[in-house]
């Protein structure tokens, strides 16, 4: 699921080529290079959702996200950004392992083979698993367990040419298996004694990219450029047959992506320069094929056509003393998106404004972005890890419009605090969809979509095509107390009414209001601890309703279907035996409520976990 500016939790998608597509770089640092080390939500599996391209303010006061090296474990949505805690390992090398109930496991390790000034060569590893509990959603599938393994391994290197500028290079690889334990089938009375399975589910993700910047310079030009290539594949498509409790297999969405991206900039005097940004993409798609009793022969199987993107981003940048003004405009050229019948528009334009101005305690930001955004499989796959695996439609999503302004106020003798205001219009917006629902053949009144005046029963969009405008506010607030090691604080909350096609879009889940808190104690230095609260309230899954006949009504009603809050109170606790050795232990979920990750997907309530880190 996709919520608003999340990083996603997995290695191999944070070092994947549309962190790249969105990378925004206009001065580079000379200094020895630490690779970040972000691990994934130990215990807790679902993968963090990913970050929208619009910015926060970019100032280094700004508290408009809070940092933490509290990380829950067990949450399946994380309600805000600010507990998406990067991380990284100043040790050469670091392993920490962690068990928790259900058979949850995690492993994180790495090690840097060449650590010096200007070089450096590394690997990282990062496992993931759960494989004991039973959601026991019906009689049929009492004996169903959730299990889910991820696996991801990254080889990355940089060397710094003394003068020139710097060299990056990494490959990752992930890999996903896990089935869809919300399988919840109507099992006719002459299908047996009702055994069935969950189908299951293989993905594979490869990526591979490396980049160039040269020095920074105030009075000489400076530039970059990277390219990419990411593979991104599910093992099986399944579709319900004539026959309930079963599924015909067919092969999963296929998708390649080769990015390239670059940037100069040209200054014009110690306080202003003049550059551009260059993103290209394309995209290609294998067929689903295979055989089964659903529509033989379907054009829906039909692969999407191969495609492609180009943006342009020029600007003019001015900063001075206390500000920072950047003036530019995003122009995108996209070739053969979309269906034959539906294609999207060649050329399309948004604005690139950001304008921040830092009084010392108190700063103001405004932000005025917008474009287009990659409408991939991948991308997908970072919102919802649940979702169909395949994808019908590759128009992009255009965003004219996407505004922000904000303020941040401290710190004052360690208090701080925040507030914005935001409206974003998007045409095109994927809103995920009920997959789970889909294989389960669920009957549509059941979401409480209701009938036409003749008893017409509405059917809804599986999530192959649901796609819609959307634009709406969103107002938040931070705030945070930071009484030193003792004692520290720090809460987010956002307000983003929620109606259709009326929205901030926030998730597939569309919360109305989203909260979260971390309080944290350090006793002595060597013994932490963290509470951390997570809410997402008032939410809903936006469907496209049809006639019974497949025909839209009138460009397609949205209903709204809900779905329970989602509430997870968290404590976290870590030793530090020695300068090198750690234990800690964690307990998510402490109010035992049965969280939804989505509708039919349900969570597991209290889990317990403990481990340990090295690092050398």
């Amino acid at each position: 699921m996709m919520f608003k500016r999340y990083i996603p939790a997995i290695l191999i998608a944070a070092a994947g080529l549309p962190a790249m597509a969105q990378y925004d770089q206009d001065i580079t640092v000379e200094g020895k290079y630490v690779p970040e080390f972000i691990p994934q939500d130990r215990i807790g599996l679902f993968p963090r959702p990913v970050k929208f391209p619009a910015e926060k303010s970019s100032l280094s006061y700004s508290l408009t996200g809070v940092n933490a090296d509290f990380i829950p474990q067990a949450i399946p949505i994380p309600a805000t950004g600010w507990n998406d805690t990067r991380r990284y390992s100043a040790a050469r090398g670091y392993v920490e392992l962690g068990l928790g109930s259900w058979l949850r496991s995690t492993l994180s390790a790495g090690y840097r083979f060449i650590d010096s000034r200007n070089t450096t060569v590394g690997i990282r590893l990062q496992h993931n698993s759960t494989s004991l509990w039973k959601p026991e959603l019906s009689e049929a599938m009492a004996d169903t367990r959730m299990w889910r393994y991820d696996e991801s391994l990254g080889i990355y290197g940089s060397h710094i040419f003394d003068g020139k500028g710097r060299l990056d290079a990494a490959i990752d690889y992930h890999i996903g298996n896990f089935n869809y334990y919300g399988y919840n089938p109507v099992v006719a009375d002459d299908a047996g004694d009702g055994a069935v399975k969950a189908p299951t589910q293989t993905l594979n993700d490869i990526s591979a990219r490396v980049g160039w910047s040269s020095p920074a310079a105030l009075d000489d030009i400076s530039w970059r450029a990277a390219a990419g290539v990411r593979y991104f594949g599910y093992r099986s498509l399944y579709l319900p047959s004539g026959t309930y409790g079963e599924v015909d297999a067919f092969t999963g969405g296929r998708e390649t992506h080769v990015n390239l991206t670059a940037g100069v900039n040209f200054p014009t005097s110690t306080k202003s320069s003049l550059g551009i940004d260059l993103d290209a993409d394309m995209l290609a798609y294998a067929d689903c094929k295979g055989r089964g009793t659903y529509i033989p022969e379907s054009p829906v199987l039909e692969s999407p056509e191969t495609y492609g993107m180009v943006s342009l981003t020029p600007y003019y940048r001015f900063t001075r003393s206390r500000l920072d003004i950047r003036v530019g405009a995003k122009i995108d050229l996209a070739f053969n998106a979309g269906t034959e019948d539906n294609r999207y528009n060649t050329f399309h334009i948004a604005p690139s404004v950001t304008l921040d101005y830092n009084a010392g305690p108190v700063a103001l930001y405004l932000h005025l972005l917008g474009g287009s955004q990659l409408n991939t499989l991948a991308h997908d796959y970072e919102e919802d890890y649940y979702q169909a695996p395949a994808l019908f439609e590759t128009r992009p999503i255009y965003t004219p419009l996407d505004a922000e302004l904000g303020a941040t106020f401290g710190p004052f003798s360690g208090f701080h605090a925040g507030v914005n205001i935001a409206w974003r219009a998007s045409r095109n917006q994927n809103m995920g969809g009920l997959y789970q629902l889909f294989l389960n053949r669920t009957d549509f009144t059941e979401l409480g979509l209701p009938e036409e005046a003749d008893g017409t029963r509405l059917a809804y969009d599986y999530g192959f095509e649901n796609f819609y405008n959307i634009s709406g506010f969103s107002f938040g607030v931070n705030m945070g107390y930071d009484a030193g090691r003792y004692f520290k604080i720090d809460a987010e909350g956002t307000y983003q009414p929620q109606d259709g096609k009326t929205g901030y879009f926030n998730g597939f889940d569309r919360p109305r209001w989203t909260a979260g808190a971390v309080i944290s104690t350090n006793p002595w230095s060597t013994l932490k601890f963290r509470v951390g609260l997570d809410y997402r309230g008032d939410r809903a899954y936006a469907i496209q309703a049809y006639d019974a006949d497949s025909t839209r009504l009138n460009g397609g009603p949205v209903m709204m279907c809900a779905l329970p809050d989602l509430v997870s109170l968290n404590f976290g606790a870590s030793y530090g035996i020695t300068d090198n050795f750690n234990v800690w232990i964690q307990a998510d979920n402490l109010l035992n409520r049965t969280n939804w990750y989505g509708p039919s997907l349900p969570e597991p309530g209290i889990q317990l976990a403990a481990g340990i880190g090295v690092t050398f």
